[in-house]
């Protein structure tokens, strides 16, 4: 067995590399509004899976390699009681279920999962190149989506008679700039991990001419939240900014006195919470009045003026339900745990079994739409997985947590340091989101792909260098 191992451990690492990068782009295909349900997926999606499968195979077999993980083995509880939720509920369906059950255990086995017995380098260089591939399809999705903007292109995409599903945009519409994606509020939390890697990669990088890229990618995925209204973003940026401030000031603001050094993380931190919150209202009046600039001065005859004043307006007022929906829906999933409180009734047949179980529920009768998301992770896995799922995740999110608070000392001293704090920057920007979308679990996204991968070098570092070293200083 250690031959097989010995002959495996160099392609494992070059297979898991590309595996990422396929992996990643499924999801840019599938966030996409001009890729989203085309057959492009498929034909990427397939590769995937197979080679996915092939490397699980390989992990099996080398388990002892890989079980030590961090949390590894909850992750499997987590998946086992996924598959007792699709049988308790398999007459209302089973392929989308074994669907997202198998990208579920690709993420765990194959992004999250590392080899304790191989250098933690392997994963760091593995996070770099997936970081830069992910600010490279955010960058030409943004990108684009301002294309689109300016040139007043959009596009609706209705469902077909007899199906379900929401409406699809491309470009700008209702106020907000959908652009290339399909969910302005995924993509704004793609765009805030995005500037969170940007400012971090621009920080620490020798050279000049990367430094001005990255800078300028954080500016454009900055100019796109703020284009998208979307207050997820705002929440994520709001949250990885002013977490990776506080790092950074108590990391390097070295004043003569104790009460200065303090002062001075606080008067940062205000600060940069202070931006964050100002500035997507600042580049949305100041696109506003570049806007009433153009059009006052233009012919009113003239077709340029394919905006409309008041260019950021929802069309819709949330302000006497600040959830937007969210809240009726979360009773909603409280709803489908009291039927089936232990194990939940499996992501996929969450509508087949409200339409059975619960008929007068919200999630089916409202007036929008029916929603299958319960938009918030953790009621999410609550309706999916019951009581058993979301103990088992919320002990491996403890789990997780201990590691790096339980090496803190350590890994504030490391030569990585910038790598563990910007992991960590990272998990705070998407767990964040997870308050008000479903990311991270049952989602096969760029996010939950870049979270997955990040964790998984931690763990690496933390199972390697940090537990080994506290365990010789004993």
């Amino acid at each position: 067995m250690n031959r097989f191992y010995e002959k495996t451990r160099k392609l494992d690492n070059i297979a898991v590399l590309i595996f990422s990068l396929l992996f990643m782009t499924v999801g840019f295909l599938q966030a996409s509004s001009l890729t989203f349900g085309h057959p492009i997926i498929s034909v990427l999606q397939w590769p995937t899976v197979g080679l996915g499968c092939l490397i699980l195979l390989e992990r099996f077999i080398n388990f002892k390699h890989y079980v030590k993980t961090r949390g590894i083995i909850l992750l499997i509880l987590f998946a086992a009681g996924y598959v007792v939720s699709t049988i308790i509920t398999f007459k209302y369906g089973y392929y989308n279920n074994v669907r997202t059950l198998a990208f579920m255990v690709m993420q765990f086995g194959l992004l999250y999962a590392t080899d304790s017995d191989s250098d933690p380098e392997v994963s760091r260089r593995r996070f770099r190149i997936c970081a830069n591939f992910f600010l490279i399809g955010t960058a030409v999705l943004s990108i684009l989506s301002f294309v689109f903007l300016f040139t007043g292109y959009t596009k609706v995409f209705y469902p077909a008679a007899g199906e379900e599903g929401p409406i699809y945009y491309i470009g700008f519409n209702i106020g907000r700039l959908f652009g290339a994606y399909w969910d302005p509020n995924i993509a704004a939390t793609m765009a805030a991990v995005a500037i969170i890697i940007s400012v971090f990669f621009a920080v620490y990088t020798k050279k000049v001419v990367l430094r001005v890229v990255y800078i300028v990618n954080a500016v454009i995925e900055l100019m796109y939240i703020s284009f998208a209204d979307s207050r997820t973003g705002h929440l994520c940026l709001f949250a990885g900014a002013v977490v990776a401030t506080l790092i950074f000031a108590i990391k390097y603001i070295r004043l003569a006195k104790p009460v200065l050094n303090i002062i001075a993380t606080v008067a940062a931190v205000a600060i940069c919470a202070g931006a964050v919150i100002v500035a997507p209202d600042t580049i949305q009046k100041g696109y506003n009045s570049i806007v009433h600039s153009i059009n006052g001065g233009a012919d009113s005859s003239d077709a340029s003026q394919s905006l409309p004043d008041d260019v950021f307006d929802r069309g819709y007022d949330t302000s006497a339900d600040i959830s937007n929906r969210r809240f009726d829906i979360w009773k909603g999933a409280v709803e489908i745990f009291k039927t089936s409180p232990v194990f939940g009734v499996s992501r996929a047949n969450i509508l087949p079994y409200v339409d059975e179980n619960l008929p007068d529920s919200y999630l089916v009768t409202n007036d929008h739409m029916r929603f299958d998301s319960m938009h918030n992770m953790y009621f999410e896995i609550l309706a999916s997985q019951g009581a058993f799922g979301l103990t088992v995740f919320l002990i491996f999110m403890v789990l997780v947590i201990y590691g790096v608070f339980g090496n803190l000392r350590t890994l504030w001293e490391h030569k990585r340091f910038d790598l563990f704090a910007l992991v960590f920057c990272i998990a705070v920007t998407v767990c964040a989101s997870t308050l008000v979308m479903a990311e991270i679990v049952y989602v096969t996204s760029p996010i939950s792909t870049m979270l997955w991968i990040a964790l998984g070098c931690m763990n690496h570092y933390i199972v390697c260098d940090c537990d080994k070293k506290r365990i010789d200083k004993q």
